[in-house]
């Protein structure tokens, strides 16, 4: 009976019988003594049948929906001004829920240690669907955008507890499977997003855009609740509400570390909305910016700071983010990795498009069709990986390392393309493809490798948030690269009318006269190559700190232990 309070107050991870902060004072692995050498405790036992197909396809579908609200409201923008006014507001409705989508992933994963998986999914889904249905409901930009925020604190958590919970759902040697699946998801929705609001905007109203997701939410929400153990990953005992009421005690909330949490957020949120304002709405030297980048890298010293105290020996609170886990050179170098590959992965995805419009000549739709080789990839490669990792217990060292090549030679031959695209553009944008979707999934196999079993979820964490910031720092830098090489090369070709209209619809480039047209077309065919060998930067780190990861026993799911 002494065990059943243990595992009820970790959350339902099944630990050994020791004090909550007595494993936040033992060193990470290092180079000598790693993961795989974690004392051995009593089998798991893992969810099997429509149970688990239940639980993924929920976990599937709660993903999709939030990861595609990342991207529909893009197309949706137009409609929605049109209809609410405000129109140079619009960009505010799709950044106040990246900043905090982005400012939440960290905090679920560590808060569900201590109060569970099952609670924080099923609270994240509901916020992000409640106010799904509520952004589709009012009549206000301003309310709106604050809505759209809050929505965004559901979709950072649905993000964060699938990541966490998806390694815990099969035994080792199935993870590339199941993180394959819904690495595909995520791909996918991201893709679908623009394809879908154009389509719901063409033929119904923008308020279906959120409301959609209000149905679709329900049944994720009904499954999780009936199939997922209240103590997961521990699938003994109930699925019921019972549980919820040991997780929340007064002991469990005071392990929260709340003070480390809030200043996690600000930092995060100062930093991406410098990072996604800068170049577009503000300039990099405006007060804005500045300031928010300031106060933003002060608070987030202050976090590490704070860090600090909570993860003493006497603290009560369990800090979000234990920074003992950075002893470790093998979670170290995953993290720089998975920064560096959200710049090339983002840009290629949102700028590629726009090349595509501006160079070739193609209407937005025509453009989404010609990065169909790059999206279609990408999901290919995470099976395969998935396949390599599992069925034939490739390490995943070998995997990241073949990816980060392929993203870094790819990268390199799409930014050798002189002016329009052609058909060579379709195999780099395969090479790119297969190199992210490889290196996607490794990060993802290789994380749980690397650490215990209780540190899984804020590595997990820890991982996803740094690459979203990533992507969005990264694609700061390409628009601001872009916006540069704009700026001084087209004052010399058009009139300040023409490039405003430029600026506002790239479409306005067929309606220049041949030489002009062609002369406008080269300046942006060699911005955007620019743009493409500043992300090759970021690729050659994410080879260099995949090559760093080698030892002479590699990890593979056939021989990792402590799961």
């Amino acid at each position: 009976m002494a065990s059943i309070p243990e595992i009820q107050e970790h959350g339902g991870i099944m630990l050994n019988p020791t004090t909550s902060k007595e494993p936040q004072n033992v060193s990470t692995q290092n180079d000598s003594q790693t993961a795989l050498e974690i004392p051995s405790e009593a089998p798991r036992r893992y969810m099997e049948g429509w149970r688990l197909y239940a639980m993924i396809s929920a976990l599937c579908l709660s993903l999709f929906l939030s990861t595609l609200e990342t991207t529909i409201v893009s197309t949706s923008l137009i409609s929605i001004t049109n209809a609410l006014g405000n129109f140079e507001q619009r960009d505010w409705v799709v950044t106040s829920y990246l900043i905090t989508y982005t400012g939440f992933l960290v905090i679920y994963a560590k808060f569900s240690d201590i109060l569970g998986r099952k609670l924080l999914i099923l609270v994240a889904i509901a916020f992000f669907t409640v106010f799904s249905i509520v952004c589709g409901s009012i009549s206000d930009m301003t309310q709106l955008i604050v809505f759209r925020a809050l929505q965004g604190i559901g979709g950072s958590g649905i993000y964060a507890m699938v990541t966490c919970i998806q390694p815990e759902l099969v035994p080792p040697e199935k993870w590339g499977n199941i993180i394959a699946v819904v690495s595909l998801v995520s791909v996918l929705s991201s893709v679908l997003g623009p394809i879908l609001g154009g389509a719901i905007n063409n033929n119904s109203s923008w308020r279906w855009v959120f409301l959609l997701n209000a149905p679709a939410g329900a049944v994720a929400i009904g499954l999780i609740a009936f199939v997922m153990p209240a103590h997961f990953p521990n699938i003994d005992g109930s699925t019921g509400l019972i549980g919820f009421y040991s997780k929340i005690s007064r002991a469990s909330l005071r392990r929260l570390d709340v003070i480390g949490a809030v200043l996690l957020l600000f930092s995060s949120a100062l930093i991406v909305f410098a990072f996604e304002e800068a170049g577009s709405r503000y300039s990099w030297q405006s007060p804005a910016i500045l300031s928010a980048l300031i106060v933003g890298c002060v608070l987030f010293i202050g976090f590490i700071g704070w860090e600090k105290v909570a993860d003493r020996p006497r603290a009560r609170q369990e800090p979000i983010f234990p920074l003992r886990l950075m002893k470790s050179r093998f979670l170290s170098a995953l993290i720089i990795i998975a920064f560096c590959t959200g710049p090339p992965f983002m840009t290629a995805i949102i700028n590629l498009p726009q090349r595509f419009q501006a160079v070739d000549g193609l209407s937005p739709f025509e453009a989404g069709t010609h990065l169909l080789p790059l999206l279609l990839a990408s999901p290919v490669a995470t099976i395969v990986a998935g396949q390599l990792a599992t069925k034939l217990k490739v390490p995943p060292f070998y995997i990241l390392l073949f990816g980060a090549s392929m993203q870094l030679l790819g990268i390199g031959l799409a930014s050798s393309v002189q002016f329009k695209s052609g058909n060579a553009m379709y195999g780099y944008e395969v090479i790119m493809g297969f190199g992210f979707g490889m290196g996607l999934v490794s990060l993802l196999v290789y994380t749980p490798m690397v650490v215990t079993r209780s540190d899984m979820a804020v590595a997990m964490g820890a991982i996803t948030q740094i690459r979203v910031l990533g992507g969005t720092i990264g694609l700061a830098i390409s628009s601001t690269v872009l916006n540069n090489h704009l700026t001084a090369a087209l004052p010399a070709l058009l009139s300040p009318a023409d490039i405003k209209q430029i600026s506002e619809s790239v479409q306005y480039i067929n309606t220049l006269p041949d030489a002009t047209r062609e002369a406008v077309r080269q300046v942006f065919a060699d911005g955007f190559n620019t743009q493409l060998r500043v992300m090759m930067y970021f690729s050659v780190a994410v080879w260099v700190f995949a090559a760093s990861l080698w030892e002479r026993k590699l990890r593979s799911a056939a021989n990792v232990e402590g799961y």
